[in-house]
């Protein structure tokens, strides 16, 4: 499989897109600005996108002429399926937050704060006494700051994931 540079305004979104990918476009084009394009766009041998949609849409906020793509011959069906695998893959994996944190300790860039913000990392609370649940954020004393924080803090370190904490703090079975 070659990569082959493609002028940006030759590539078409594809109209079937079921994803919505406009939120991630700037976190994206920050990736590509600081690191180039770690991941080619794949397009079909007409220059329509099977994935690579939030790329393209970062690669011209950045104003690129050109960009990186991998030319697939798929069937249409299979262009769909491939769309939607590569969509929906993500969905199904977690992370070690322990390892994360790991990775993270001594990087000097702002991408901390940058790429792990609220509904990414699942962020249930702030340092400025919210909890925050979706859009909303819901003020909460001192106290039951520090408790909620310390059950957090404990979930994490035994479970290395965020995930079921909600389903643990209402009684269910995670945890």
């Amino acid at each position: 499989m070659d990569v082959i540079m493609k002028r940006v305004e030759d590539l078409v979104e594809y109209d079937g897109n079921a994803r919505r990918n406009d939120a991630g476009v700037a976190k994206v084009a920050e990736s590509i600005r600081e690191f180039g394009f770690l991941n080619p766009i794949t397009i079909d041998a007409n220059n329509v996108i099977i994935s690579g949609h939030t790329r393209l849409k970062a690669a011209r906020q950045l104003g690129l002429e050109e960009v990186p793509c991998i030319v697939q011959n798929l069937s249409e069906e299979d262009a769909k399926l491939a769309r939607i695998i590569d969509n929906k893959s993500h969905e199904y994996s977690t992370w070690d937050v322990g390892k994360l944190h790991q990775e993270l300790a001594g990087i000097g860039m702002d991408f901390k704060t940058t790429f792990f913000t609220p509904n990414r990392d699942r962020k249930f609370f702030t340092d400025n006494k919210f909890l925050i649940f979706g859009n909303n954020e819901l003020p909460i004393t001192e106290e039951e700051y520090a408790r909620l924080k310390a059950v957090y803090d404990d979930y994490i370190n035994r479970n290395k994931t965020y995930l079921g904490f909600v389903m643990f703090l209402t009684g269910g079975e995670e945890g």
